[in-house]
């Protein structure tokens, strides 16, 4: 195993077993999606309703992919390497890419974008792939979130325009740069959540993708982060209770680009912007994350300072109550 020491955060993303996305018609029905010589175009997949998404963490490791200290899946120092990239049609004509990832072994599908369980795609291309792994990650609010402006005023994400300024956490007052909007269905990882009125000291109830993340400062180290300064994905602060998933019809995800990242509030938590980054362009799609390197000419942005927790580090615990005692500041 190397070094937990030497390996470099890369990035992190949710994966399923490859047979969790299964052929239901076509030449190879029942076998589960694989690498380039393991599947036919034209066969029909669904992904299991059973099926639970784990977090895979990934680190650079010379000039290797490799699991990083605190995955879900494998083990750190663990080679991982991509097999093939499958573009998928849904039902409706979104398609969607899967890429077919190799971890000592065992087989994992890796969406670059939402799949809902049940729901049919048809194969129409697939390719061998080489190079580093990507991503996906949603960063946005959803319709009717609070966001504070420079006054003072709350205004829902949904009327916001470039130029408008809001208040943020580090840099005082920041206009925006750019918006962006994406309707997909809030199904499997798409699915929106919910955190109720008073879960982290919020006077409403705030809703936002699964993966954006909270900036959550800790005047006692309650889950032993080493550090007060936290980023917390939504996702995991899930308790069932005063946090969870809202899967159901479509939801309306809004994006937020600033000159640099940035802490925001969103009904009053603190919150990051749209970060410029791999796996975050890769979960906006084509025609969103071409508008976003346009603006930004190329440049991506440095991340927030703050130490985020993996799903490891939270395993078993109440994150959002012990997290949401103290005020965030």
């Amino acid at each position: 195993m190397s070094d937990p020491a030497s390996l470099s955060r890369l990035s992190r993303c949710a994966v399923y077993p490859a047979a969790a996305l299964r052929v239901e018609t076509g030449a190879l029905m029942g076998d589960p999606i694989g690498a380039v010589e393991d599947v036919v175009a034209g066969d029909i997949y669904t992904l299991s309703d059973a099926a639970g998404a784990r977090e895979l963490v990934l680190a650079r490791h010379g000039g290797a992919i490799v699991v990083a200290p605190g995955s879900s899946v494998g083990r750190a120092g663990q080679p991982v390497a991509a097999l093939a990239r499958h573009q998928i049609m849904g039902e409706r004509g979104v398609t969607v890419e899967v890429l077919v990832l190799d971890l000592a072994g065992e087989r994992l599908a890796l969406p670059l974008g939402p799949l809902s369980p049940g729901d049919e795609y048809t194969l129409i291309a697939t390719a061998a792939v080489a190079g580093e792994l990507a991503a996906v990650a949603q960063v946005s609010f959803t319709r009717g979130t609070r966001i504070t402006m420079s006054d003072g005023a709350q205004v829902p994400v949904e009327r916001l325009k470039p130029g408008d300024r809001v208040l943020t956490r580090d840099h005082g007052v920041q206009p925006i740069r750019w918006t962006g909007r994406q309707t997909v269905r809030a199904e499997g990882l798409s699915a929106p959540v919910v955190i109720a009125a008073g879960a982290l000291n919020n006077a409403e109830e705030l809703v936002l993708s699964p993966d954006h993340r909270l900036f959550i400062y800790q005047r006692e180290d309650r889950i032993g982060a080493g550090r007060a300064e936290l980023l917390v994905r939504a996702r995991h602060l899930v308790n069932g209770d005063t946090i969870r998933r809202a899967p159901g019809g479509h939801v309306d995800y809004f994006h937020l680009l600033f000159d640099a990242h940035e802490i925001i509030y969103a009904e009053c938590i603190p919150a990051e912007s749209l970060l410029v980054a791999p796996e975050v362009l890769a979960g906006l799609g084509e025609d969103l994350a071409g508008d976003v390197t346009r603006r930004m000419a190329g440049r991506s942005h440095r991340p927030h300072h703050g130490v985020e927790p993996t799903a490891a580090d939270l395993d078993g615990l109440d994150a959002a109550m012990l997290l949401g005692r103290g005020p965030a500041r």
